[in-house]
């Protein structure tokens, strides 16, 4: 049962002396209490359809808060989850002052909190916010199974002193399965996109990706860099494949923290990586490209008590800002890259079909001397 059903003489003022009365105000009670239960049960139905209705962990979290609020009437709401469920989020139906005064009286239990992070009432599908208010001090707490998080729930006393343990336990098992099955998707999703390597966007991705840009009307500019490690088999073969493998996932490290944020770096296959560069044009595409060139032939590694340094071949292509079909850029990348082996590897190469662009000259370091060649409508110096 979710709502109270004992019901005695004393706390309804029931005249134990005028039996039918009694009996009439119990039947009463009962009745009340049915309707509650059966109330609560329609709820439960409804709020475990609609939250599992997405495989989005934050769209979950956000019908949660919605539908809770339509049962409970919260002033405020506390979801305390995991990161990559929202972390410790707020929502209120009131106004900005009432979500101050809300905030403040809550703060202390969830450090985390930040009154920036509460979300309104729109999130609640409400058409205005609440008159300001302070919230009850009666929080109503769902304790998500498997150790993931509650729900607390700040609301009046009435609505508080009418809610059953097993209400509450089964929305908190309902919103546990909802976001596990959310994140598991999300994780599954993440591992057909990423390689399980280096954590880099697996190729599929980068080739899905152009194929976008390939289909804008008018695209912005952007370039491609393949880059293969030279002479890489060698280390599979002198120290081994997990060798081999800790040097391709600090590649990849070197490679994501060295690229902006926007900008798409994947794995191309076996020891080949490629970077997207979004509006970036062939000065800049050229730049960068020999910058990593540098980054990489200054990273050491240690195998066997034997120090190893390796280089990297570069190869660009340019869209100018055109059209550029997907097949045919990636493989004027891979004839550039191509040519940066042939011409001595550790270098950087370029093809570009409309002009010649050179790079500003740079000091270079004894022994690992950089090069910018170009080709395809000019000849390769």
């Amino acid at each position: 049962m979710f709502m109270e059903t004992a019901c005695s003489s004393e706390n309804h003022g029931c005249n134990i002396a005028n039996p039918l009365l009694w009996l009439a105000k119990t039947r009463q009670h009962e009745t009340r209490s049915l309707h509650g239960e059966i109330a609560g049960l329609a709820f439960l139905a409804l709020f475990a359809r609609e939250v599992g209705s997405s495989l989005n962990p934050q769209e979950v979290v956000l019908s949660a808060a919605k539908h809770l609020h339509k049962y409970f009437r919260y002033n405020f709401a506390v979801f305390s989850l995991p990161a990559d469920c929202g972390g410790v989020t707020a929502f209120s139906p009131l106004d900005g002052a009432g979500c101050r005064n809300s905030f403040h009286m809550v703060s202390e239990s969830f450090p985390e909190l930040r009154y920036g992070r509460i979300n309104g009432y729109r999130f609640l599908d409400l058409s205005a916010p609440l008159e300001a208010m302070d919230a009850g001090d009666y929080p109503i707490v769902l304790e998500l199974t498997d150790n993931s998080g509650t729900v607390t729930l700040y609301c009046g006393e009435e609505a508080a002193g009418q809610v059953r343990q097993e209400l509450l336990a089964a929305l908190a098992e309902s919103l546990t399965t909802a976001l596990r099955n959310a994140r598991e998707h999300e994780r599954v999703k993440e591992l057909s996109v990423r390689d399980t390597l280096t954590g880099l966007y697996n190729r599929r991705v980068l080739e899905e990706i152009l194929s976008i840009e390939e289909n804008k009307r008018i695209p912005a500019p952007f370039a491609i860099l393949i880059i293969d490690l030279d002479d890489f088999k060698a280390i599979n073969d002198t120290f081994g494949h997990p060798a081999g493998d800790r040097v391709l996932s600090v590649l990849g490290k070197i490679l994501l923290e060295n690229s902006r944020k926007e900008n798409i770096v994947a794995r191309y296959g076996g020891e080949e990586f490629a970077v997207l560069l979004t509006n970036t044009g062939l000065s800049v595409a050229l730049q960068v490209a020999e910058r990593l060139r540098i980054k990489l032939s200054e990273q050491d590694f240690a195998f066997s008590g034997r120090k190893v340094s390796l280089t990297a071949s570069i190869g660009v292509a340019h869209n100018e800002g055109n059209t550029a079909v997907m097949e045919s850029l990636l493989a004027r990348a891979d004839q550039a890259l191509y040519q940066a082996k042939r011409n001595g590897k550790n270098r950087v190469c370029f093809h570009e079909s409309t002009y010649v662009e050179k790079l500003p000259a740079k000091r270079s370091r004894p022994g690992k001397r950089p090069a910018v060649l170009q080709f395809g409508g000019a000849t390769v110096a």
